[in-house]
C-alpha cells in the first residue's frame, strides 16, 4: 500500500513538472509578447494598374445666329442636324452654359508700325468691360516668355486693373509657346464653353522649342473655340506706306535759295531773289538691310494670317482682320458677340470614345433642321 502512495506521489509530480506552465523569475520584467503573424497588405494605388473612365458624351459648342446677324435664343434640340464622320447622331441636349474666357495679348514690340502695346491693351481692357456676368476669364501675355497675368476668376472688372498695370511690352514673342500654355490653362475648365482670344500679329521669334504644329494639335485637344483679332493687315499696310515711294523719298515742299547766308543787296531785307535759282532737299534711304527686314516680316504676316485662319475655323471661331485702329476696338465686341451666342450641344457617339485611337480625330459637322438660323460649330475633336 505504501509502495503504490509512493508511485502516485512521483507520477503526480512528474506531471506538475512536465505539464505546468513555466512562471518567469521574479526579475522585474515581464515575458514578451508573442509578435502575430503579418497580414498581407494591399498593393499600393500607384503600383496597381491604371483604370480608365471613358466619359461617353461629346460636348459641341454651337453658334446659332439668325438671318439678320443676331443671335437666336429659340434654338432647341430638334433644330440641329449633327454628323459625326459621316453618321448621323442623336442629340440629346441643347443648353447655355458660362463661358471660361482667356486672353493671350502678343506683347513683343520687334515692330511698332500698326502694332502697339496700348493698342493690345485697350481691346483687352474693352472685352474684360462687357463680358457676361457668370462668365470667368483669364489672362496671358507672351513678349518675353508667356506669364500668367490672371489666374482664372469671374471678376471680370477687377482684371482691367490687372492688364492697365501689368501689361508690358517685349522682344521675344514666340506664339507657339502661348498656345501651349493656353491649352494647359484651360485643360481644368468646364468642358464645352471654352474660348481662347488672341489679339496677335502671329510674328515668331526665331529659337522657340516648341513647333506650331504640335502646339495647334494640344489646343484642339484642349477642344477651345479660338477668336484671333489679327494686326497683320495692319502691320502691312504701315509698311507698305513707309516705302511706298521706294528708297528716294521727296523734300518738304520748301523753296530754298541756294546762296544760304548771302544777302542780296538790291532786295529789301529778309526777300527772296526770284530770279535766283532755287531747290528743293530729298533724302535717299540708304538702310538697306532694315527695308529687307520689313519687307521679310511683311511677307511673314501673310502666312501668319492663313495659318491663324486655319486655327480659328477649325475650332468654329473667327480671324478678324480690322483695317484700322479704331476698328480693331470694335472687333472686340464682334468676339463677345460670337462668345454670347454660343450653346452647348451633346450627343453620345455611335461609335463609342472607348474604341478610339490614341490621338483620333473625329471630323464634325452641323446644320439647321429649320429655316431662319444659321449655324458654326467645330471641324472635329481629338477622342482620345
Amino acid at each position: 500500500m505504501a509502495a503504490r502512495r509512493l508511485l502516485l506521489f512521483f507520477a503526480l509530480v512528474l506531471i506538475f513538472s512536465f505539464g505546468a506552465p513555466r512562471v518567469p523569475a521574479q526579475s522585474g520584467r515581464t515575458a514578451p509578447t508573442p509578435t502575430p503573424t503579418p497580414t498581407p497588405q494591399e498593393k499600393p494605388a500607384d503600383d496597381q494598374d491604371p483604370v480608365k473612365v471613358f466619359t461617353e458624351e461629346v460636348r459641341l459648342p454651337l453658334v446659332a445666329f439668325d438671318d439678320y446677324g443676331y443671335f437666336d435664343p429659340t434654338l432647341e434640340q430638334g433644330d440641329v442636324l449633327v454628323i459625326e464622320d459621316g453618321v448621323q447622331q442623336q442629340v440629346r441636349s441643347i443648353r447655355r452654359t458660362p463661358a471660361s474666357i482667356l486672353l493671350v495679348l502678343d506683347v513683343d514690340a520687334q515692330i511698332t508700325i500698326g502694332k502697339r502695346t496700348d493698342t493690345t491693351k485697350a481691346i483687352a481692357k474693352r472685352l474684360l468691360s462687357r463680358v457676361r456676368e457668370g462668365d470667368e476669364v483669364a489672362v496671358l501675355q507672351f513678349g518675353n516668355g508667356v506669364q500668367v497675368l490672371q489666374d482664372w476668376t469671374t471678376a471680370a472688372a477687377s482684371v482691367r486693373d490687372v492688364v492697365q498695370t501689368k501689361l508690358s511690352g517685349g522682344k521675344r514673342g514666340r506664339l507657339s509657346e502661348a498656345v501651349v500654355a493656353a491649352a494647359r490653362l484651360l485643360k481644368d475648365r468646364q468642358p464645352g464653353n471654352r474660348h481662347v482670344v488672341f489679339i496677335t500679329d502671329g510674328i515668331e521669334t526665331p529659337g522657340g522649342k516648341v513647333a506650331y504644329a504640335d502646339a495647334v494639335k494640344q489646343l484642339i485637344a484642349a477642344q477651345a473655340t479660338v477668336h484671333v483679332i489679327s494686326y497683320t493687315g495692319l502691320v502691312r499696310d504701315a509698311i507698305a506706306d513707309r516705302y511706298k515711294k521706294g528708297p528716294v523719298k521727296g523734300g518738304d515742299g520748301q523753296q530754298r535759295d541756294p546762296r544760304i547766308g548771302a544777302p542780296d543787296p538790291t532786295m529789301p531785307d529778309g526777300s527772296i531773289n526770284r530770279t535766283s535759282p532755287t531747290f528743293r532737299v530729298m533724302t535717299i534711304d540708304t538702310d538697306r538691310a532694315m527695308r529687307r527686314w520689313y519687307k521679310k516680316y511683311s511677307e511673314e504676316t501673310k502666312a501668319n494670317e492663313r495659318r491663324l485662319t486655319s486655327l480659328a475655323e477649325e475650332t468654329g471661331g473667327q480671324l478678324l482682320l480690322p483695317e484700322s485702329p479704331d476698328e480693331l476696338l470694335a472687333q472686340a465686341d464682334l468676339v463677345l458677340r460670337d462668345i454670347g451666342a454660343q450653346y452647348v450641344v451633346t450627343y453620345t457617339p455611335k461609335r463609342p470614345l472607348a474604341q478610339a485611337a490614341a490621338g483620333e480625330y473625329r471630323r464634325i459637322e452641323v446644320a439647321p433642321r429649320r429655316t431662319g438660323v444659321r449655324l458654326r460649330a467645330r471641324r472635329g475633336y481629338i477622342a482620345k
